[in-house]
């Protein structure tokens, strides 16, 4: 079964979060120390609006290459290289894709 990405937003640093700003629907935020105990395998973390309300969750897809986040009831991926990159400060943004 293939599915279909399609481009629907960004995220990047703002001081200790990873922002993520979907087209049309707002932005969401996730605190730089958990992207990186998630990234350690240490379970998922909650993806947060910008009062502090939970609306989703990250987690690592089976393979391990993509970050999975499910955003109010739906299913967007980010590379986990440039989730890295952008944490590390060596890439200003990146792509989030919707999952078709």
């Amino acid at each position: 079964m293939s599915r279909s990405l399609e481009k629907v937003g960004r995220f990047r640093m703002e001081g200790e979060m990873i922002v993520i700003y979907l087209d049309g629907i707002g932005s969401f935020q996730v605190g730089k120390s958990q992207v990186i105990s998630f990234l350690l395998r240490l379970g998922e973390e909650v993806i947060r609006d910008r009062d502090g309300g939970a609306v989703g969750m990250m987690s690592l897809s089976g393979s391990g290459r993509g970050v999975k986040m499910m955003i109010k009831e739906r299913l967007y991926v980010a590379p986990v290289r440039r989730v890295k990159r952008v944490l590390e400060g060596k890439e200003k943004k990146g792509a989030v894709f919707g999952v078709k």
